[in-house]
């Protein structure tokens, strides 16, 4: 696989806890990825990731969250990497598309700023605004 060797793909939410906006993530580096179709992506998707934290005896912020509501509450999105034009796609909540936030999801992914397409995605509506 010719890819790029810096860079993850994943899944993330915001949630709104303790009075901090945290950010969620799981993720993989690109070559642990999934095909598919032209893009390498995250295989496992919000609501398994989501309900394998309730279960989490090793990550006790996730788990209490996950608890506490369910996954499709807070803003979240996906981070994937197009083989085509070797550029990363962040598809998230409208709620997200704050300079903060997506700098905070660049350095968790480790995103190369000049190869990253934002967009909005309907898909990803939540009901729960931050403070």
């Amino acid at each position: 696989m010719d890819e790029i060797s810096v860079g993850k793909v994943g899944i993330f939410w915001f949630v709104q806890w303790r009075g901090r906006i945290r950010l969620l993530s799981a993720s993989c580096p690109i070559a642990e990825g999934e095909p598919y179709g032209d893009m390498i992506t995250y295989g496992t998707g919000h609501y398994t990731t989501w309900n394998r934290w309730r279960k989490s005896k090793v990550a006790p912020l996730e788990r209490g969250i996950a608890n506490a509501f369910e996954y499709e509450e807070w803003p979240r999105g996906r981070v994937s990497y197009c083989r085509n034009t070797r550029r990363f796609l962040l598809l998230c909540d409208g709620k997200i598309m704050r300079e903060d936030l997506l700098s905070r999801i660049s350095g968790a992914f480790e995103l190369p700023e000049s190869q990253v397409t934002v967009d909005g995605d309907p898909h990803y509506r939540s009901v729960e605004n931050f403070a």
